[in-house]
This record gives structure tokens, sequence and C-alpha cells, in this order.
């Protein structure tokens, strides 16, 4: 195991650490935190191995599991008794001794501060994304007659079918995209305002078939190189080489229109950072004779060339390997793009005030 002091000058630390949901929820103080730690080279099978009870990790590559957990890229670690072994590939952790000198210096009060604010709000943001103990079937997750859906369908109808349709992506586009769990009903993504492909191509078609469309789902493999723009750069080695990608399509003028509402418009634009000659899917759009498909468009393959399925009820119904805490971590450079990070600073602010209050009385 190789150890050294976390450079500000190396860039690509720096990165990996802002990346990190310590990172998002640290904002403008990561770039100050950081050189305040350590970074540590763990080979394949190594263990983290740090008795100190003050020390904070944050895995910054590579991935450590235990008998019981498991943490990726991004995810942070208190003292546990867990013993926890990088696996697969060699793994870099950034460790902070919250009882150092330094850190526990008056000129770094400011800091202090900002990292309890920080894990207070990574707590509540992985909170507020973990799913109910109890899953839905799987074949009530497209529930059209859920009375929310019917009342949203009835809101989005226009006096046609492709201006129905269309109203239905421009409602669902917008929605953030965000990794995380897909075994939700339509009406709990319509609740939540969040949703990955999966999950918004379901509120989509639930929406379309309430208003009278025939709708159904589409599926198309993905490069990770494309999906993993969207996501720290650390996760990509974990990953496989190809993943399915889902999304809505409609019958219009008795021909199948792919409708990926799936990305809003905070992901297109990381999107186009590296395909600029994407720029014309912004804004979305759908009509007759005008699939909207920007996955497809991606690849630069046929909009119209789909096979579309009525359910995807056998594929939402799978369990995913990966916890909040993963999912999380997976969202943090969409989340800065938007800023969400700031809700759950807000947030965090709120609940340090209340507890000194209590403290104090």
């Amino acid at each position: 195991m190789t150890t050294h002091s976390a450079d500000p000058i190396n860039p690509d630390l720096l990165n990996e650490f802002e990346d990190s949901t310590l990172g998002l929820y640290l904002d403008e103080n990561a770039a100050s935190v950081f050189p305040l730690g350590r970074v540590r080279h763990l080979a394949p099978g190594q263990a983290l191995g740090d008795p100190n009870p003050f020390a904070l990790h944050v895995i910054l590559a590579g991935r450590l599991a235990g008998p019981r957990n498991w943490y990726g890229p991004g995810n942070h670690i208190a003292a546990t008794d867990e013993e926890l072994l990088a696996v697969d590939l060699p793994a870099r952790i950034w460790t902070l001794d919250m009882k150092s000198a330094v850190w526990t210096s008056a000129a770094n009060r400011p800091l202090r501060r900002a990292m309890t604010h920080a894990l207070i709000a990574a707590d509540a943001a992985e909170a507020a994304a973990i799913p109910p103990a109890r899953l839905p079937d799987p074949e009530t997750l497209c529930d059209i007659d859920h009375p929310e859906i019917r009342r949203c369908a009835v809101r989005l109808r226009r006096a046609t079918q492709a201006g129905t349709a269309e109203a239905i992506l421009k409602f669902v586009q917008p929605m953030p995209y965000r990794f995380g769990t897909w075994q939700e009903r339509a009406s709990d993504t319509l609740a939540r305002g969040t949703g990955m492909c999966t999950t918004k191509a379901n509120l989509q078609v639930a929406l379309m078939r309430a208003a009278g469309l025939e709708a159904g789902f589409v599926e198309m493999p993905m490069p990770i190189s494309t999906l993993g723009r969207l996501m720290p750069s650390s996760w990509l080695t974990l990953m496989r080489s190809s993943v399915r990608h889902y999304f809505a399509a409609v019958k219009l003028g008795g021909r199948w229109h792919a409708a990926d509402a799936s990305y809003d418009d905070a992901a297109v634009v990381i999107y186009l950072e590296s395909l600029p000659h994407l720029s014309w899917l912004m804004p979305s759009f759908l009509g007759e004779g005008r699939p909207y498909a920007p996955a497809i468009e991606s690849e630069g393959t046929d909009p119209f060339d789909i096979t579309v399925v009525p359910h995807l009820n056998e594929e939402m119904g799978k369990r995913s390997r990966f916890l909040p805490r993963h999912f999380e971590a997976l969202n943090t450079r969409m989340d800065r793009a938007r800023g969400t990070q700031r809700h759950w600073g807000r947030i965090a602010i709120e609940q340090a005030a209340r507890e000194g209050s209590e403290a104090r009385a």
C-alpha cells in the first residue's frame, strides 16, 4: 500500500473527490477540504485496515467490500467494525483524520461546519432515495387507472393525438433523470418527480394510454461509453460494456414513433459536451413523422427502426445489485449540473440549527 498527501495540484484526484457524494455537498469547499486528507492506494485483496475511530474515508476509485456491505466510487465510510477489502481492481481511498490537529484547528472551523452540513445533506438525500421495503407487484407498475394518472392525462390531452403525445413527452422529459430504483409504479414516479429511463418511460406510457393513445416500450442496447457520460468516470471500470436503454413509443398515423423522454435538459447538455452535432435535439419535440430519440440519434441509427413491446414487467421486476448510496454517487455530475445539492444543503443547515437549539435548551 502506498500513501501520500492529497495534492490539490493533481486534478485527477481532486476531480474524483469532487465527484463523490461528500464532494458534491461540500460544493465550493471541496477543493479546500481535499488537501487536508491523504490518499491511499490499495491493491486487490488489500484491507482498508484503519483502526482510527475518527477517520472518514471516501472511495475515489475501485470498490471495497465486506461480509455485509460494498461501497463504490464516491461513497464515504466512517469508522466500521467490518473488514473491507479492495475487490476486483485497485482502489484509491481519501482519508481524513477528524481528530488531527490540522482539522481541529481554529482556522478550519468553517470547513468543519461545511463538513457537518455535507454529511447531513448526503444522509438526507440517500434516505429520500430508499425505496419502500415492500416493492409493488410488477403487474401493477403501469397503473393507468390511478386517479392522479387519470387527472394528469386529462390535463395533457390536446386536440390531436400527435399534440397529446407531444404534450405528455414535454411533461415527462423535464423531470430530472437520475439513476435509481426502477421498481415503482407510474403514479409513484409522478409523485416523486424524477426517474430513470425505465420509470420515466413507464410514466409516459401510462399517461399516453390513459389519454387514449396506443403506446408501448422499446429496448435498445447502449454502450456504457455513451451512458457513462452522465456518471463519474470512476464508475465506468465497474460497469458492463453495454447496457439496455428503455424508452416509450407511440403510434401516430398508423406508425410507431420513438418518444424518448428519459433525459432532461441537464442530462442532454452533458451529452452535447461530446456530441455537439446533436444540438438540434434541444428543445424536445414530437409529431407525426417526427420521432424524438436522442439515444438512437447518438448511435446514428433510424429512429423508426424500433420494436415495440406492451410492458416492461419482467425487467422492472428485477432487483438491482446497487443500493441507494451507489445510485447517489452515480448521480453527482447530473445533480451538480442542476444545483440539486443546494436543496439538500438547505435541509442540512436547518437540521443542524434545530439540533443546536435542542442542545442549548
